[in-house]
């Protein structure tokens, strides 16, 4: 049995600094080989399957990530970011159902309310699903938490836009570039910002100019028959062209160079 504990802690260990040194290939083979362990003590289990969850997140496979998440979950149903990570994996997926990764962020709300990133995501996906009253609430307690931050700044001005409030936005993103006005990431999300802005008005002109200008219905030309005799007779031989004779003209030699004496 204390062969078996050492090699879990060797691969364990490994694993650990493997992730942390984003070596994730081979963090995966790792945490997959002790998942391959009947016996682990819960502790481990729970972090075996939490550090291969968010490893697949990372890389797009969301499917398999929730199996591990839940997994994670039976060990501690009251972890906020095993709850996060969840609605991240579902709300990722083409295949996800927006109902659920909401669930999973509201769980992860009533256990710590203090996350702005939570909010912000919460907040984001309710105004997409139609709750936009409690999505709005959301995002603007994320933004009092964390007002400089670009990931929230870009979640929170997208979802007030969604809602139809881009001034809001505006201003909102106008303060954090004062605040923070060598930050190179708020300074990308301004000029986003106002790039977004300026296609959506040229947008709306072109649609109102379409709205304005009436259908023009293709315009059919009658066909008028010639008058017999119009048209010159269509002669059955083949037409043969005579130029005029004449002197052939001479080389062509180019104006302005005097003649040269030949010895």
């Amino acid at each position: 049995m204390s062969r078996t504990l050492n090699l879990v802690a060797h691969v364990l260990s490994r694993g650990r600094k493997l992730h942390k040194l984003g070596a994730e290939n081979e963090a995966l083979k790792s945490f997959g080989q002790l998942s391959r362990f009947r016996e682990l003590e819960p502790e481990v289990a729970e972090e075996v399957q939490s550090r291969l969850a968010e490893i697949l997140v990372k890389r797009g496979r969301f499917r398999r990530a929730r199996r591990h998440l839940a997994a994670a979950l039976a060990h501690q149903p009251e972890n906020p970011h095993y709850h996060h990570l969840m609605a991240t994996a579902v709300d990722a997926d083409v295949h996800g159902e927006p109902a659920r990764a909401l669930e999973h962020w509201r769980q992860a709300l009533q256990i710590d309310p203090t996350q702005a990133r939570y909010l912000s995501d919460f907040g984001l996906l309710a105004v997409r699903e139609g709750q936009v009253e409690e999505g709005l609430t959301a995002l603007r307690q994320a933004h009092e938490l964390a007002a400089d931050d670009p990931a929230v700044l870009a979640k929170v001005t997208e979802g007030l836009c969604q809602a139809g409030l881009c001034e809001e936005a505006r201003t909102i993103l106008r303060a954090a570039l004062f605040r923070n006005s060598r930050s190179v990431a708020v300074r990308q999300l301004w000029n986003a910002f106002q790039f977004n802005q300026l296609r959506a008005q040229q947008e709306a002109a072109r649609q109102q100019h379409l709205a304005n200008t009436p259908d023009e219905e293709p315009m059919l030309l009658p066909f008028v028959r010639p008058a017999p005799g119009s048209m010159p007779a269509r002669s059955g031989g083949r037409i043969i062209r005579r130029d005029r004779t004449g002197r052939r003209a001479g080389p062509h030699f180019p104006s302005g160079i005097p003649d040269r004496k030949h010895a």
